[in-house]
């Protein structure tokens, strides 16, 4: 898991340095088409390495409680990912939403949720 976490996260990041430095006009553009697109791709993504990383982290931390380990995960990446969001204005061709900033918080909420449900039963 936890190298499945190291490679989403890696893809994650590439994704959003290609989208900031406009290599992701024509995927964005296609996405746009989608109704809601954008906002379920914001939702997946984030939610996806919200998933992972707290798998990870609740397999290999064993003496820490599953449920703050997930707190502590989704707090650490709702403040990444809100900075993230904030910095798209000073990028051209990016614009700043709520709405994305939203689909990233209920990515971190509903897919962190499954992580610690999944995971919290787990022996070493």
């Amino acid at each position: 898991m936890k190298r499945l976490a190291i490679l989403f996260t890696i893809f994650l990041v590439s994704v959003i340095l290609l989208a900031d430095l406009g290599f992701m006009r024509i995927p964005m553009r296609l996405l746009s088409r989608i109704p809601l697109g954008d906002k379920i791709m914001h939702f997946l993504l984030i939610g996806t390495l919200m998933f992972l990383v707290t798998s990870s982290l609740i397999q290999s931390l064993r003496s820490i409680d599953p449920k703050w380990v997930a707190l502590a995960v989704g707090f650490v990446l709702a403040v990444i990912f809100t900075f993230e969001e904030l910095s798209q204005g000073f990028f051209r061709g990016r614009d700043t939403s709520q709405k994305d900033l939203l689909a990233n918080y209920a990515g971190i909420l509903f897919l962190g949720m499954t992580a610690w449900i999944v995971n919290k039963n787990r022996k070493p």
